[in-house]
């Protein structure tokens, strides 16, 4: 009995677990932008977000309008929390993305920000903003990747 219990608690754990790390809707380049951002986040490396944010970035609802605030903003976040405290990030999609031509992808996301301590999630809120997003994502010309417009 005590078996099935712990063996229905390590599934339920990997379900959500493998599902934060494939939202649902994204497969291909973008699934892997997503991944390298979730990873990025997860681990507090500010120039990694910097690879992935393009040059261009500019948002006229997101509270960081461009790439400067954007990264200034997640330095801040991540020397505030203790080193054994870890965001992790979550992505709903909420629009199934859309290919506006070869070089260009619009979808539109609720990013969700959880944060854990020894393992434990203490906390979930919309990471920068309450609502829904919509993100167009640009190839990079020289990997051929993903990257935040």
């Amino acid at each position: 009995m005590l078996f099935e219990v712990f063996k229905e608690g390590i599934f339920l754990f990997r379900e959500l677990h493998e599902a934060r790390w494939q939202p649902f809707g994204l497969e291909g380049d973008l699934l892997l932008f997503f991944r390298d951002l979730k990873k990025s986040i997860d681990s507090k490396d500010v120039d990694r977000i910097k690879k992935l944010i393009s040059d261009n970035y500019y948002s006229k609802t997101y509270v960081n309008t461009n790439k400067i605030q954007l990264l200034s903003y997640f330095q801040y976040i991540f020397k505030t929390l203790p080193f054994f405290v870890n965001p992790s990030l979550e992505v709903e999609v909420c629009k199934a993305p859309e290919s506006k031509n070869q070089q260009e992808a619009f979808l539109v996301i609720k990013p969700i920000l959880n944060v854990h301590a020894l393992g434990i999630n203490f906390g979930s809120q919309g990471f920068g903003t309450p609502n829904r997003m919509g993100v167009l994502l640009e190839r990079d010309k020289n990997s051929g990747l993903f990257s935040s417009l």
